[in-house]
């Protein structure tokens, strides 16, 4: 078959020999090639680079003059230059913004919650990944741009200082299996890998099938961030006790109070609260006098959280038991569980129940036992019947030692019918939010959404990290088995039931994975080679095509499946150079805040010193 002869243009350029360009996906430019005579004047840096054919006419506007060189042989001297689509403007602009703002109870930040006044007092951050696009293209002043093929279901957390929002919008595209296109209209559209256009079948020069098939896992998973429970902690009595250590200096440790060295020979039912008189020591006056303000500081005022301790909903051998503090430390100041608090929802403070004396609102506690709080308040009338009060005095939660601080004794009177009071532990709960780490390792626990992609070669899961998804965990405890203390070696407390935000990530979830399968899922890659010049859009499939004109007349190449690497660059090579100049330009910027930040500091030391 003969191929028709075409021809290229470029302002400035009186004749060009050959000139050829490539288009790829991508924010980075396709290069274009020009091979033409000699001439006595430059060409211009930027310009409009047309192949024409009858009267088929491909543009592309706003290219710019990259590099030149001579070359001079036996056919005869000639200038080459090489243009870039206009791409390259891209590498320019900023991005400021923070959106889909997550909190750490796994819900989003989307203005006024439920049951708030609505006074937009808290700001709307939510926004799909369409609507992030657009936020991006509208920044890099592109128009008449297309992101419908965009999954608009998830809600991917980005912060933004301006950043470059090309690099903001290909990790946007990549993280969702998509990718960008330059149209031949000019006009940018956002593409879903494995969709796209047939080849031609007509016209053909060259037609190449090869065999490449993609290096696939047998799964995929997606790692969540790390998971939250909401926990019951029983809480133990302890004080500081003041041992000798091995080289003859005094230490200060943590004990449960019946090991204190100082515990009454009577035990803790004949202590005179507040003083402590009578503790049992053979010390020296000066030493019982330090021993009495530890007891003062500390006995009946610190409560420990005890081990072992069943966390509902983490899945550990065991059924969730704790059983080393570490596992848990350190706590937050704060519940899974939120309300609606100056027009947000936020979480609800720790808090502290139980029984203990003289009790809620200086009035005897007459429950005998510990008995279930639940997350949300009784009915009416019912408070005083089930449910253990709420501490409502002062304390400091010392999170890192999981440890409870009374400003003042917190005890239980064990002669509540009698006439004197006779202190005693009080029965205290903790509810509040943990993290758990692993009894060996100590990794976090952290929710893994897993799912087969069908191969079956051995290989090990590819991993995607996804930390703004986090699942919670808040249970609801059976009240008969509540105040069952713990033993050594368990905790008998029963739980009803989980309620856990798991289905909620694994749907979100299912959408990165949707995306990474579809990076195996290409087509048998195929090449075709059609004479003249074939107007065709780069898609989901048709990742690579060529135009080219010259002595041997005008050819469209077009790659289904596949980037040939004798071409151009891959798409993938591209995006690792790419994210390589972010890293480097963000380096860049750290360093300079810092340099700043010196600066200042130095010259307020100078005005200082003046």
């Amino acid at each position: 078959m003969s191929t028709p002869q075409g021809l290229a243009s470029y302002p400035g350029i009186e004749q060009i020999i050959s000139a050829s360009i490539t288009l790829g996906h991508g924010i980075s430019p396709s290069s274009a090639r020009i091979t033409m005579a000699p001439q006595l004047f430059t060409i211009p840096e930027s310009g409009t680079l047309s192949f024409t054919i009858g009267s088929t006419v491909i543009n592309f506007p706003n290219c710019k003059a990259d590099q030149g060189s001579y070359e001079r042989s036996d056919s005869g001297e000639f200038w080459h230059i090489t243009l870039l689509d206009r791409r390259w403007k891209w590498r320019f602009g900023q991005i400021s913004g923070r959106y889909n703002v997550w909190r750490e109870n796994a819900t989003l930040q989307n203005g006024d919650p439920p049951g708030s006044s609505g006074l937009g007092l808290v700001a709307d951050t939510e926004r799909t990944p369409q609507e992030l696009a657009a936020l991006y293209l509208d920044a890099m002043g592109e128009s008449g741009y297309d992101v419908s093929a965009l999954p608009n279901d998830t809600r991917p957390p980005v912060e933004h200082d301006y950043d470059n929002p090309a690099e903001a919008l290909a990790e946007l595209c990549e993280n969702l299996g998509c990718r960008i296109v330059l149209a031949l209209n000019n006009t940018v559209k956002i593409v879903r890998v494995g969709t796209g256009e047939l080849l031609p079948s007509e016209s053909l020069l060259e037609d190449s099938l090869t065999i490449d098939p993609p290096e696939k896992p047998d799964s995929i998973a997606v790692v969540c961030g790390p998971s939250f429970f909401q926990v019951d902690f029983p809480l133990e009595a302890v004080g500081i006790d003041r041992d000798q250590t091995a080289g003859g200096d005094p230490t200060d440790t943590l004990k449960p109070i019946d090991e204190l060295s100082y515990k009454p020979a009577g035990g803790w039912s004949s202590v005179d609260l507040p003083l402590f008189s009578d503790l049992s020591t053979n010390a020296a006056e000066d030493d019982v006098t330090g021993l009495r303000s530890l007891a003062t500081k500390s006995v009946f005022r610190y409560y420990r959280i005890k081990v072992p301790v069943r966390v509902p909903g983490y899945d550990a051998p065991g059924g969730g038991l704790v059983t080393r503090l570490e596992q848990v430390l350190p706590l937050f100041e704060e519940q899974v569980v939120t309300a609606v608090e100056n027009h947000d929802a936020v979480p609800l403070p720790a808090a502290v129940f139980g029984v203990w004396y003289p009790g809620l609102d200086d009035q005897a506690n007459t429950l005998p036992t510990l008995m279930v709080q639940g997350n949300s308040p009784p009915a009416s009338g019912t408070e005083g019947t089930y449910k253990s009060p709420f501490y409502n005095r002062g304390f400091t939660l010392d999170t890192a030692r999981g440890l409870v601080i009374f400003s003042e004794p917190v005890y239980q009177n064990s002669t509540p019918t009698e006439a004197r009071v006779t202190p005693a532990p009080a029965q205290l709960v903790l509810r509040a939010k943990c993290q758990v780490r692993d009894a060996e390792t100590l990794a976090l626990a952290r929710h893994i959404h897993q799912r087969s992609t069908g191969g079956v070669l051995g290989t090990s899961p590819q991993y995607i990290r996804r930390d703004e998804l986090v699942v919670t965990h808040v249970p609801t405890y059976d009240a008969e088995t509540y105040a069952s203390p713990l033993t050594a070696s368990t905790d008998p407390r029963l739980v009803d039931s989980v309620t856990s935000t798991a289905d909620d990530a694994n749907a979100a979830a299912d959408h990165y994975i949707d995306a990474a399968l579809e990076e195996y899922t290409q087509p048998e890659p195929r090449q075709v080679q059609v004479a003249g010049l074939h107007p065709m859009d780069l898609d989901g499939v048709i990742q690579q095509i060529t135009y080219s004109v010259g002595g041997a007349g005008a050819t469209t190449t077009i790659a289904r499946g596949s980037e040939p690497s004798h071409i151009a660059t891959s798409h993938g090579e591209r995006r690792h150079s790419e994210s390589a100049r972010q890293a480097v330009a963000q380096a860049r910027r750290s360093r300079g805040s810092v340099a700043g930040r010196s600066t200042r500091r130095e010259a307020a030391a100078r005005r200082a010193a003046r």
